[in-house]
């Protein structure tokens, strides 16, 4: 699934978007594309740090000697100089690659997700944060709207030939969290799964099966061992969430913070496989 696919006959115009300002300037200077392209990393980061303090706070880890409204408020201001840098310098890179990100998958991913993420941050955790954690209607139903963009951009990432190893970054991420907030026995029992996922791997893609000379049967056991980890994951962090004995914020908001951020995992895993793809 991209573009291409959804709306052909937009072609003449994303082929004529090149020899448009900024992209006009941009593409042929031979340092202008990686001045703005560092810009948009940073910005990126600056943006990725904002989600990831929030959100941890409302999973209840991090700044938790501050009330959650307090972060959010002094986060605020860098969280959309974040989105301004990342969404200025995004349109310019994407101007200056029309043609290609056109045809792309993993740039398609890149901005449904970006859509869940843009909701997420700003129609939903904020606005928990701001109420400490109490949830209105119009904040459950933008919630609902995110995590369907966002679960629908993991159905195209996943099924995206070429793109779909940057998955593995959104797994790593989820246990990444887990180790983060999580108790000690789920802790334990994530660290022994994928410490035998990764032998029992080794062993069959480097013992049983080479993979230079059985490369299509090493990738399908790859791709099950990584939903298998997916799977094992889901478990872990739906025990996590609902058995909490925290009171501080509910198991709905730790979904919904839980959510924000892969989303916002899943915006950066697609735009590294933008190029690989």
């Amino acid at each position: 699934m991209d573009f291409y696919t959804l709306f052909p006959n937009l072609e003449p115009w994303v082929q004529n978007l090149a020899g448009v300002w900024p992209a006009s300037v941009i593409k042929p200077s031979i340092w202008m594309f990686a001045a703005i392209e560092a810009v948009h990393l940073l910005t990126l980061g600056l943006l990725g740090g904002c989600v990831i303090l929030l959100n941890f706070r409302l999973l209840g880890i991090g700044l938790t000697s501050e009330p959650v409204s307090v972060v959010e408020k002094n986060l605020r201001l860098w969280l959309w100089v974040g989105v301004g840098g990342v969404l200025l310098t995004g349109v310019a890179i994407g101007m200056s690659n029309a043609e290609k990100l056109y045809t792309s998958p993993a740039f398609f991913v890149k901005m449904i997700s970006l859509a869940g993420g843009l909701i997420f941050s700003f129609g939903v955790t904020n606005a928990i944060a701001r109420s400490e954690g109490a949830i209105s209607t119009g904040t459950k139903v933008a919630a609902v709207i995110a995590f369907v963009l966002w679960l629908a951009s993991i159905g195209v990432f996943g099924a995206a030939n070429g793109a779909n190893p940057g998955t593995v970054h959104l797994v790593c991420a989820g246990y990444a969290i887990l180790f983060a907030f999580g108790t000690k026995t789920p802790k334990i029992i994530a660290a022994a799964s994928l410490a035998c996922l990764v032998l029992v791997g080794w062993i069959l893609t480097y013992g049983v099966w080479n993979v230079w000379d059985n490369y299509e049967t090493v990738t399908q056991i790859n791709i099950w061992f990584v939903r298998a980890a997916a799977v094992i994951l889901v478990g872990l962090l739906g025990f996590e969430i609902f058995t909490s004995r925290s009171t501080e914020t509910s198991p709905v908001v730790k979904l919904v913070a839980l959510f924000s951020i892969l989303s916002w995992v899943t915006i950066a895993a697609a735009g590294r496989w933008i190029g690989l793809s």
